[in-house]
């Protein structure tokens, strides 16, 4: 794989698990036990994407964390990746 399709390939991937993470923490889920699986899903998903943004470039993390929505929903240590990802390095 070149380098502009790895980027291609990281930023895509971030972003896919960005909009999961959004999407598991926006399901209403009645069922303790789908919760805790959902729960344990988004948790993963957050951790893959902290690894992904912390590895890549400022400018890569940027264009993947843009995807949330609504950042201000994010859990603390994304909340806190997406405002160093935006600093001028």
């Amino acid at each position: 794989m070149t380098s502009p399709e790895l980027t291609d390939s990281v930023i895509t991937q971030g972003r896919a698990l960005v909009q999961a993470v959004e999407a598991l923490g926006t399901v209403d889920i009645q069922d303790p036990f789908e919760r805790a699986v959902a729960e344990l899903f988004q948790a993963a998903y957050e951790r893959r994407l902290m690894e992904i943004v912390e590895s890549t470039p400022p400018w890569i993390a940027e264009q993947i964390l843009s995807a949330f929505e609504h950042a201000e929903d994010l859990p603390p240590a994304l909340r806190m990746t997406c405002n160093a990802a935006a600093l001028p390095h």
